[in-house]
């Protein structure tokens, strides 16, 4: 068995966090496993790569190698679009449609492309996969931190690697006892989301 997980995002969407669920989850389960990050210049806004590899046999290195991800997670539509040849052509991508800006797309210096325009060019690789809007689905929940764990959802619909209940169970260790009940709804919804999106 071999699955290999990339998660693409920016600081502050929880996208270590998410990462690491996944990789104590395996561990837990008796697979070899490799978690590692890179990160951009800036703490929250820049860019985050998350590799998570799965095996039951020897991992060789810690980052995916390009065209070799199971799934794509794009926390971040133009993140997502930028890491978009790290996932296999049998792969499957789920990739959040809610921008966050540059901060040089927001100081007016650098154009920040539609999401229509990223999505199109997403869509003409051929690849399979999934546009949701996870951030809208947070917000609609009560708090848009809640967008790594309605991606979290999502994945488990889209990959039998590791039960959904191990993997919600494991995050509930991870987080404080108060944010439980939210973290479960959010959980489901991002569930729920695959198969419904436009």
């Amino acid at each position: 068995m071999k699955f290999d997980l990339v998660i693409a995002g920016v600081g502050g969407q929880g996208n270590i966090l998410a990462s690491q669920v996944v990789a104590k989850c395996a561990m837990d389960a008796g697979y070899n496993v490799v978690n590692t990050e890179t990160k951009g210049a800036a703490q929250r806004g820049g860019s985050v790569l998350s590799h998570v590899r799965i095996a039951d046999g020897e991992i060789f290195s810690p980052l995916v190698p390009a065209g070799q991800a199971d799934v794509l997670l794009g926390f971040e539509p133009l993140e997502a679009l930028r890491y978009i040849g790290l996932l296999s052509k049998k792969g499957t991508f789920i990739i959040n449609t809610a921008p966050v800006p540059t901060i040089l797309a927001n100081m007016k210096v650098d154009e920040y492309p539609s999401t229509e325009q990223i999505v199109a060019i997403i869509k003409d690789k051929g690849l399979a996969g999934h546009f949701l809007n996870a951030t809208r689905a947070a917000k609609e929940l009560g708090n848009v931190l809640l967008t790594n764990v309605v991606m979290l959802g999502a994945l488990t619909a889209v990959s039998n690697v590791l039960s959904p209940d191990v993997i919600l169970k494991k995050l509930l260790t991870m987080v404080d006892e108060k944010f439980h009940a939210d973290d479960s709804r959010a959980f489901a919804v991002g569930r729920g989301l695959i198969g419904k999106e436009g």
